[in-house]
């Protein structure tokens, strides 16, 4: 009687070598394709808003063609101002001692605090006033912030979703290209000279759709317009 052989060296199936390598390929690839599709129909079919960013090293900024910034809006300091922080969950920063004046005085916002990571929330926008206008597209204000997307908001008004992390906000439309060409165009028509370690802040415009996802599309440098790639 011959001996059965063991069942560890039956041999594999080709197809199904096949299938464990295409199988995850066409997942990975499916979800690449819906987050490009998402990002091209927020541009074509979003809102434009205007933001600022927190200050950047402009002579560092321009030389990177890969750029990821923040928003003042990504500072808690900022949204502690901003009516709906106080609902958000967190963990509260104590004030300190005035030990200056040796009262107890506090020296910071009562309502500071740590928002519970990876926390979904959305800040809702609206634009300037025509009196706030001018020849630079100027940022839209904060006016609310709510940790439910809202499902009904004023007119004019959006909405755009971030991400709670250690110590800010992040949302999409953070990060870009600058092509090489538009660098090389920057540096030339701006004198960098004297600004090695001058931190200014930018104003970016985005497309943001009814969800709140964003995606950047223009950058001003002073009265300058510059078109940018996701």
């Amino acid at each position: 009687m011959e001996n059965e052989q063991p069942s560890s060296s039956k041999k594999i199936k080709p197809s199904l070598v096949v299938g464990r390598f295409l199988i995850p390929l066409f997942i990975q690839t499916a979800a690449m394709l819906t987050v490009a599709f998402s990002a091209v129909q927020t541009e074509w079919k979003g809102e434009l808003v205007t933001l600022e960013t927190e200050p950047v090293n402009l002579s560092k900024f321009i030389r990177n063609s890969s750029n990821r910034v923040s928003y003042s809006i990504s500072n808690f300091k900022n949204l502690e101002e901003i009516p709906g922080w106080e609902e958000l969950p967190g963990t509260p920063v104590p004030c300190p001692r005035n030990n200056r004046s040796g009262n107890w005085q506090n020296e910071c916002n009562p309502e500071a605090k740590l928002l519970d990571p990876d926390l979904t929330l959305y800040v809702i926008l609206e634009p300037p006033t025509p009196e706030e206008m001018g020849e630079v597209p100027t940022p839209w204000n904060a006016v609310r912030v709510s940790r439910d997307r809202p499902r009904e908001l004023g007119e004019n008004q959006v909405m755009i979703k971030g991400k709670s992390l250690e110590d800010l906000v992040e949302y999409e439309g953070e990060k870009f290209y600058l092509m090489r060409s538009q660098r090389e165009e920057i540096l030339e028509t701006l004198d960098l000279t004297d600004k090695e370690e001058k931190l200014e802040t930018l104003v970016i415009q985005l497309k943001v759709n009814e969800r709140g996802n964003a995606v950047p599309v223009n950058l001003w440098i002073g009265d300058r317009n510059y078109s940018l790639s996701n």
